[in-house]
């Protein structure tokens, strides 16, 4: 069975996450994604853990294994002319670049995007930078935890506190905003795929992943620009449930705002007399009281089993779900049963367990496969393009490959 995507190819110019990410969702789906690497180095994201017993090897870094699966790896340096020359010609080619220099780099080793689109009409650039290529922010320097710090999600976390001049925001783990953007920039990829197949035209995507995260805080905004006030983190006001609430042997998360909702949960605690009131009737009440209402649940919730609490409300028709820690999550039978996950072998770094679909395609469902090791496939890359072993011995030689 073949991928959704194979009749694309496209070339990865890009490191660490946000380009990469980007890239893997193309490749998980077929297309022929070629990433260029710096010679010797390879891409930065080989140096970042996880690693095996703790031990770094360009080879076995999780980050770098999960990223860029499916991938083939051509060691080169377009920043050297004879390096690239091969660039423009795999370019050539190609229905779409991915890189996430900083703005103006392109222009810098003398590729700004008319040069391209002149090589290619037909190409597709995806240029993914923290802030984007315009805007008095442009320039700056960015990272995964800057673009979620200044985003509205950034500020919002964590909601409900008590105390908001010592409970100081915090970042999600992981690198949350880079993915975002780099999702984003897929999707929009494969827009402009659609639109060159009705037009014929390539075209330049700008993608900020700084406007990808911000853009995942559309309630707060509107809120905001409804009546003029920021959102609080502050505990109280409209705000209902949301948040992590401990029970015997972890956290659940269960909304009381509906009417339903709260009757639910009542009959789920079993009826507590806390809850008994005509006080907490209404929506209004229930607001107005939520400090008291909050402690009654949270004492009750802490008699009971998370799976109890999740299991016997979703039956009673309530919004609760669990807190998984990493372990829970893995192993999961629902996720297990959705092929979540997949076992890959890699000849140095081994088999190990990732994640495999993040959505589900009857006709064309992805395809796990490897990541490339570094250089892997520079030899086989360069043979197609006509470049002689021993055109490749003297490049190797010059660090151009």
């Amino acid at each position: 069975m073949g991928g959704a995507l194979d009749d694309i190819s496209v070339i990865e110019y890009a490191e660490m996450v946000s380009g990469p990410f980007c890239g893997k969702m193309f490749a998980d789906m077929g297309a022929n994604v070629i990433k260029i690497e710096a010679p010797g180095t390879g891409d930065s994201a080989r140096s970042h853990p996880p690693f095996p017993a703790d031990r770094p090897h360009p080879e076995k870094s999780g980050m770098f294994l999960y990223l860029n699966t499916g991938k083939k790896s051509l060691t080169l340096d377009p920043e050297k002319p004879d390096g690239a020359a091969i660039f423009k010609r795999l370019l050539e080619r190609a229905d779409i670049l991915i890189e996430n220099h900083p703005p103006g780099f392109l222009d810098r080793i003398g590729l700004p995007y008319a040069a391209l689109h002149a090589l290619n009409p037909r190409l597709i650039v995806v240029s993914i930078t923290p802030f984007g290529q315009t805007g008095p922010y442009s320039g700056w320097k960015g990272s995964d935890l800057i673009e979620w710090a200044m985003s509205l999600t950034g500020y919002n976390t964590p909601t409900l506190v008590d105390d908001p001049e010592n409970e100081n925001p915090l970042r999600a783990p992981g690198h949350a905003a880079d993915a975002m953007g780099g999702a984003n920039a897929a999707a929009a990829a494969m827009i402009a795929v659609f639109h060159r197949e009705l037009t014929g035209e390539g075209q330049w995507i700008d993608a900020p992943c700084w406007q990808a995260t911000v853009n995942t805080s559309k309630i707060e905004m509107a809120a905001y620009t409804y009546t003029g006030i920021p959102f609080s983190r502050l505990r109280g006001g409209s705000l209902v449930g949301l948040e992590p609430l401990p029970c015997r042997d972890g956290y659940v998360y269960t909304l009381w705002a509906a009417e339903a909702h709260y009757q639910a949960l009542k009959k789920l605690l079993g009826n507590p007399v806390g809850l008994d009131t005509e006080l907490f009737d209404t929506l209004a009440g229930r607001q107005q009281n939520d400090d008291v209402v909050r402690a009654v649940i949270r004492e009750e919730l802490l008699k009971h089993d998370m799976e109890y609490l999740v299991t016997e409300g979703q039956k009673l028709g309530l919004t609760i779900g669990p807190v998984y820690t990493v372990a829970q999550a893995a192993g999961h039978p629902h996720l297990e049963a959705r092929d979540a996950f997949v076992e890959i072998e890699h000849p140095v770094a081994g088999t190990f367990k990732y994640p495999h679909r993040m959505v589900s395609l009857t006709a064309t469902p992805p395809r796990p496969a490897r990541a490339p090791m570094l250089g892997e496939h520079t030899a086989e890359i360069l043979r197609e393009l006509g470049v002689s072993r021993d055109e490749q011995q003297r490049l190797r030689a010059a660090d151009v490959i």
